[in-house]
């Protein structure tokens, strides 16, 4: 009964989540922006798990996260029309954190570099998967269907993202990684949070 109550949570929360995802991310992308106060505080006099731990909970991180955990929950808008997509999507999500966790936790306890390539292989699940649920979305009748192109973008921004990684090492300060990121994430949210408004008999949108 809660596992079924966290997931109609889920999809019907959505869109806000990716609307939330998207403005940390837009606060990222401004926070250069603004004055540097970091200068202000006594770092210095700080453990140091507070600066990894201020590091983590940075406003891109946690909008990335979020948004991963908010796209899962597509599968279940899914399902009943293009179900081998959304299978299909939700199993390669899935691997992304456990490549990750296993990698980080094997270049951690015992740095092997076979297992290390697990860390950076985890986006390409991640990848495939969020594109596999943008062409199921297109599948799909009516007003909901436009939730695919957004979602194509995400992922092929991961895409070349990974791809300009792999080749220069580093991904170059031109690249409007973070504003692409960010638009489609707001126009997944925008798209979803209006296709679950109520409508007169009180029922969501499908």
């Amino acid at each position: 009964m809660i596992h079924l109550e966290l997931r109609e949570l889920l999809e019907e929360k959505t869109g806000v989540l990716l609307l939330i995802a998207g403005g940390l991310l837009i606060i990222q992308i401004a926070s250069p922006a603004f004055p540097d106060f970091a200068g202000v505080m006594p770092t210095e006099r700080l453990p140091g798990w507070v600066g990894f731990i201020s590091s983590a909970l940075s406003p891109g991180l946690v909008g990335r996260g979020l948004s991963f955990v908010a796209l899962l929950g597509l599968y279940h808008r899914l399902t009943s029309e293009t179900p081998r997509l959304a299978i299909g999507g939700v199993a390669l999500m899935a691997l992304t954190p456990l490549l990750f966790l296993s990698g980080l936790l094997t270049a951690l306890v015992r740095p092997t570099p076979e297992f290390r390539y697990l860390f950076w292989l985890s986006p390409l699940p991640y990848i495939a998967g969020t594109s596999l649920f943008g062409l199921a979305f297109l599948w799909k009748d009516g007003s909901i269907r436009f939730v695919g192109i957004p979602l194509l973008l995400f992922s092929g921004t991961w895409s070349l993202l990974y791809a300009i990684g792999l080749k220069n090492g580093d991904i170059p300060g031109w690249f409007p990684s973070g504003e692409l990121l960010t638009l489609s994430l707001l126009t997944m949210g925008y798209l979803l949070y209006a296709n679950s408004t109520p409508h007169d008999d009180g029922a969501l949108a499908p």
